[in-house]
């Protein structure tokens, strides 16, 4: 389950056990870090997993709170949770 200020485009989730407020972030309709609804713009791509074992790509929105905050990343410069 996602907690506020997790941002969804780290790793990828399974969407059967993703709440409400996750799916408002994955259609665009809320930031995908924070959950807030100012200033949305293009955020870059959440994943979900298939049920075939692929992955499906979700273009979020990103908020201009978070927009200039630095995204966390590990040793090899990829994103973490």
């Amino acid at each position: 389950m996602a907690a506020p200020h997790t941002d969804l485009r780290t790793g990828t989730h399974d969407p059967l056990c993703l709440p409400y407020e996750s799916w408002r972030r994955l259609y665009g309709l809320a930031c995908v870090r924070c959950g807030g609804g100012r200033g949305l713009r293009p955020g870059g791509h959440a994943y979900t997993q298939h049920l075939d074992g692929g992955r499906l790509g979700w273009a979020v929105q990103i908020c201009a709170d978070c927009e200039d905050c630095p995204k966390p990343t590990d040793s090899k410069g990829e994103l973490t949770q």
